[in-house]
């Protein structure tokens, strides 16, 4: 594993989360799955821990499977029980390598990680002793996540435009599943809609990253990571009628990639499977998450193609690859809530109250 330095940045951020993200209390017994890419931020959580009088223990998972770069991962039992029977429990881990669902070994658990209520966080950023953290708008990012879903879940339609020429509208009064992303910490936060197949129409433009493609295995159709920066091209623009991909115009390398996926991979992903309501204002989120795809950036929102055919019951189909929108316009119900990704949260708080 890296060399460990204590670091009393790392100790106060990692009490933050602790304390304020993960609300852990004295006496809590505590779960952290590490490997040797990010021991530091697992030691600097179970230091913290046991100095705040919680039991803690690290799983190091490096044997278990990071030698193989997590690719096919076993279930093994005991790891499995420790979390789900954990008070707490932190994957430090790389999300996109790993994730819950691998470790519990479904898909619908690993997604019910990322929401509000399991208790089960994952770690997205690294460099923990780095952090400058805004307390107040960390814990702001996710009290909007939950309050914009409070709102959507009476809500009827959803609306979406960019300066780039995104217009895209969704129906949500019966959406085949809603969730307050607020498990990937401490930074980021997200409404994430899983729209019912016919309720999705317009065009989304895509002018920022988007994830990996072949199972987060591969490479990504339009990369912003380092040596392949090629978010400077002309954007993709994806069509949707009904909820199905029915066209794709983009720079001649990057349709390529989609022409390759679309050939590839059965059940073609051609459905819109999320539809991505990015909450945070972090900066950090930028700087200290999302490293392997350079994706889910502040100021932006995004949309998935997939080929769910559980919707109802997972957000993430083996297939699932968001496509990043940069400085949206959102509609909810014709009452706009963010303006060139800037949040009218004055709006938000009014209409949370107001639909309670």
């Amino acid at each position: 594993m890296n060399f460990y330095t204590r670091n009393d940045k790392a100790f106060e951020n990692a009490a933050f989360v602790l304390r304020e993200i993960a609300e852990a209390k004295p006496g809590d017994s505590i779960v952290i799955l590490a490997d040797r890419e990010s021991y530091e931020n697992a030691r600097a959580l179970a230091d913290t821990a046991k100095a705040l009088d919680m039991k803690v223990f690290i799983a190091d998972v490096d044997m278990y499977g990071g030698e193989e770069g997590y690719d096919g991962l076993p279930v093994m039992e005991p790891l499995r029980q420790a979390i789900l029977h954990a008070d707490i429990t932190f994957m430090t881990t790389p999300q996109i390598k790993t994730g819950f669902s691998m470790y519990l070994g479904d898909q619908k658990d690993g997604d019910a990680s990322l929401a509000a209520g399991t208790k089960r966080f994952t770690l997205e950023a690294g460099g923990m002793g780095q952090w400058n953290i805004n307390r107040e708008e960390v814990l702001r990012n996710r009290e909007r996540a939950m309050k914009m879903y409070a709102w959507l879940r009476r809500a009827g339609e959803v609306r979406i435009t960019t300066q780039r020429g995104t217009d895209l509208t969704c129906d949500v009064s019966a959406p085949d599943g809603m969730y307050p992303v607020v498990g990937i910490i401490p930074f980021y936060s997200e409404v994430a809609i899983v729209p019912s197949i016919g309720s999705v129409d317009g065009v989304a433009v895509i002018d920022g990253a988007s994830e990996r493609a072949y199972h987060q295995r591969g490479f990504p159709i339009r990369p912003n990571i380092p040596g392949h920066r090629e978010i400077y091209m002309e954007p993709i623009r994806l069509h949707f009628t009904r909820s199905e991909l029915v066209g794709y115009e983009a720079p001649d390398i990057q349709k390529q990639r989609l022409d390759t996926l679309m050939e590839k991979v059965s059940p073609q992903p051609r459905w819109c499977d999320e539809i991505g309501l990015v909450a945070t204002t972090s900066v950090e989120n930028d700087e200290y998450g999302w490293t392997v795809d350079g994706s889910h950036h502040t100021r932006c929102v995004h949309v998935a193609l997939g080929n769910n055919t559980n919707r109802k019951e997972i957000i993430h189909a083996k297939e699932h690859i968001d496509f990043d929108m940069h400085e949206p316009n959102i509609w909810i119900d014709r009452t706009q809530i963010c303006c060139r990704g800037q949040f009218l949260d004055d709006v938000i708080d009014r209409m949370y109250e107001a639909n309670k």
